[in-house]
C-alpha cells in the first residue's frame, strides 16, 4: 500500500489537484484506490519567510497500489509536477503550484537524499495524516508503532479548524463531478423563484453554494420553467443581471476558492455583457441554435453550455417523438450540433454538452437519457446533467420541486459513477455530503 500525498497553494487549487490525480491514474503499473476527502491548511512556512508565501493549502491523501520501486514512482511524480508548471525552488518550502509526496510505503523504513520513508514529520502535519487516516486508518506508523487514527485522535473534529495549522475538512473533492449551484434571480423560478432578488441575499447565496462545494456559480435572471411569466428581452434580462455580476467581480466574496461564473441565457446581447464583465462560461438553453449566439460565443473564450431543447418555455405537450429512442435521438442532435459549432469558430473542448432533463422530454424519455448518460461521453465533449428537482421526479414522489432534494441526491450518486463532468444542482450542501460519503463507501 503506497500513501500519496497532494497539495497546492497557488492559482486554481481544484484544478491542480485535480490535474495531478488524473495524471497520477495514467502512471504505469500504478493504481489509485480511494482519494481523501480534501483539506485546507495554513501554510508551513520557514523562519523568515516572504510574507506572499502565507498562502493556505489544499491537501489531500490517493491510497494507490503500485509494481513500481520507490524511486521509480517519483520520477514519475516529478514528470508530473514538472508538467503542472511547478518550477524548481530557489528556497525550500516555498509556494507552489502542486507538491506531490510519497508519504509511506506499506511498513517500510528508508532515507537517502531524494526519498523518506515514512515522510518526515507526518505524525506532526494534519494536513497530510488526516488525509492518510481518511482512506487507511489502519495504517500502522512503522516508527511510533501507532495507527494513523490513533495518531490524529487527539486533533479532535476535521471540521472547526482547532487543529495544528488551521486544518480542516472542505465539502469539495476532486475525483466527483464538479458541482454548479443554481442562483435564480427571478421572480418565477420553479422552485426558488422570488428567493434571491435582492443583492445582499443572492450574494449571500453564492457564498453558501461555494462553501457548501460549488465550484461554479450558474445566473439565471428569465425563468424557463412551463407555463413561466412573459418571455424576458436582453434589456430586461440584463437589469436583473447586472447588478449580481457587477458585485460578484469583487472575487475576494470568495476568499481562497475562487468559482467559475455562469450566465443562464438565450439572448446574444446579454451574453456579449456577460463576457464583457469577465464571465466564464454561458449556458444558453436554446443550444447555441441562434447563430448570433453562436458568433458571440465564437468570439469569446469562454466555454459554453449547450442544451437541447423543444421549446422554451418548457411545454410539456411538445417531446422529443416518443416511437424514437430518446438516447440514439439526442445522440445524433449532440453529434450535429457539435459539427455545427466547429464549423461557427468554436472548438469542441470549448462546449459542455447538456441533454436537457426536462426540456421537451417526458417523464420517461428524461430517465433513459439518465440511464444512458454515460453514452454522450463519445461525442468528445463534457457532460453537464442538470437534473435537479425536475418534474420526471414526480415518478418517484408527490412532492412539490423544492421539495425532491432526496430524489435529485440520489440520482447525483449515481451520475457520478457516469463519467459526468458537472451536476447543476440547487442543494449543493446535500448533492456534496452525499457524494463524500458515496466516495468513502466505495
Amino acid at each position: 500500500m503506497v500513501i500519496l500525498g497532494l497539495g497546492s497553494n497557488l492559482g486554481d487549487r481544484l484544478s491542480h489537484l485535480r490535474l495531478a490525480l488524473q495524471a497520477i491514474k495514467q502512471i504505469p503499473n500504478t493504481t489509485v484506490e480511494q482519494v481523501s476527502p480534501l483539506y485546507i491548511s495554513d501554510a508551513l512556512l520557514p523562519e523568515n519567510a516572504p510574507s506572499s508565501w502565507d498562502q493556505p493549502y489544499i491537501n489531500l491523501a490517493l491510497r494507490c497500489h503500485s509494481s513500481l520501486t520507490p524511486h521509480e514512482l517519483l520520477t514519475h511524480i516529478k514528470t508530473i509536477e514538472h508538467s503542472i508548471g511547478r518550477k524548481p525552488e530557489k528556497r525550500h518550502w516555498g509556494p507552489r503550484l502542486i507538491d506531490i509526496d510519497v508519504l509511506t510505503w506499506d511498513d517500510m523504513v528508508h532515507h537517502d537524499d531524494k526519498l523518506t520513508l515514512p515522510h518526515r514529520d507526518l505524525s506532526e502535519r494534519p494536513f497530510a495524516l488526516w488525509p492518510l487516516a481518511d482512506v487507511a486508518p489502519r495504517w500502522i506508523h512503522p516508527i511510533h508503532r501507532q495507527s494513523a487514527a490513533e495518531i490524529v485522535s487527539p486533533w479532535g473534529s476535521r471540521f472547526t479548524g482547532e487543529a495544528p495549522l488551521h486544518t480542516r475538512q472542505i465539502a469539495h473533492r476532486v475525483d466527483t463531478p464538479e458541482l454548479v449551484g443554481v442562483l435564480n434571480v427571478t421572480p418565477d423560478s420553479f422552485s426558488d423563484g422570488g428567493h434571491y432578488l435582492d443583492i445582499e441575499k443572492a450574494l449571500e447565496h453564492a457564498q453558501c453554494l461555494i462553501t457548501y462545494g460549488a465550484e461554479i456559480i450558474d445566473i439565471g435572471a428569465e425563468s424557463t420553467r412551463p407555463n413561466a411569466h412573459r418571455p424576458l428581452n436582453a434589456a430586461e434580462e440584463w437589469q436583473r443581471l447586472e447588478p449580481i455580476l457587477s458585485a460578484l467581480k469583487d472575487r475576494s466574496l470568495f476568499s481562497l476558492l475562487q468559482p467559475k461564473i455562469s450566465v443562464d441565457t438565450r439572448h446574444a446581447e446579454t451574453a456579449a455583457k456577460a463576457i464583457a464583465s469577465g464571465i466564464d462560461w454561458i449556458n444558453d438553453v436554446t443550444g447555441l441554435t441562434q447563430p448570433n449566439m453562436r458568433q458571440c460565443i465564437a468570439n469569446s473564450t469562454v466555454d459554453c453550455v449547450v442544451m437541447h431543447h423543444i421549446t422554451i418555455p418548457a411545454d410539456p405537450k411538445q417531446t422529443i417523438p416518443r416511437d424514437q429512442d430518446p438516447v440514439n435521438f439526442l445522440y445524433q442532435w449532440g453529434k450535429n450540433q457539435i459539427i455545427t459549432l466547429e464549423q461557427a469558430g468554436i472548438a469542441s473542448n470549448r462546449v459542455i454538452l447538456d441533454v436537457g432533463i426536462g426540456f421537451g422530454k417526458t417523464a420517461y424519455q428524461s430517465l433513459a437519457l439518465l440511464k444512458h448518460i454515460n453514452e454522450f461521453k463519445k461525442l468528445g465533449t463534457r457532460l453537464l446533467v442538470g437534473h435537479s428537482r425536475k418534474s420526471f421526479m414526480h415518478l418517484f414522489t408527490p412532492r412539490p420541486p423544492s421539495e425532491r432534494d432526496i430524489e435529485t441526491m440520489a440520482t447525483a450518486l449515481y451520475l457520478a459513477n457516469q463519467d459526468v463532468d458537472y451536476l447543476r444542482v440547487h442543494n449543493v450542501d446535500m448533492c456534496a455530503r452525499g457524494l463524500k460519503v458515496m466516495k468513502a463507501l466505495a
